[in-house]
């Protein structure tokens, strides 16, 4: 074997482990790719369950507004009554004791 053989040999040895190194490298970032990949698909799925829920209860919300309108309407009925009974009430208590 020759000087110029066990250069090459040496060179050659090198260059591998520099090869050896860098697929090392990229697995590693496959990995963390892997890992970051993993990461969104979760938070994808977070973000939907949110959304699903916020668009229930926007729904609720929905619900919840026009029965208070409902229930502003039936209040104000039943405060009329109930002022239109005491005006009655006032006239009737007026007219027994002579003042009408």
């Amino acid at each position: 074997m020759t000087e110029n053989d066990a250069t090459a040999i040496a060179l050659l040895a090198h260059k591998v482990d520099s090869m050896n190194d860098t697929l090392r490298n990229l697995t590693d970032a496959v990995v963390r790719l892997a890992l970051i990949e993993e990461r969104q698909a979760q938070a994808s799925l977070a973000l939907e369950r949110a959304f699903k829920t916020l668009e229930k209860l926007e729904a609720r919300i929905a619900a919840i507004e026009q029965s208070d309108v409902l229930q502003k309407q039936t209040s104000n009925w039943v405060l009329s009554g109930v002022w239109a009974a005491a005006g009655l009430a006032v006239m009737f208590v007026a007219k027994k004791a002579g003042l009408i």
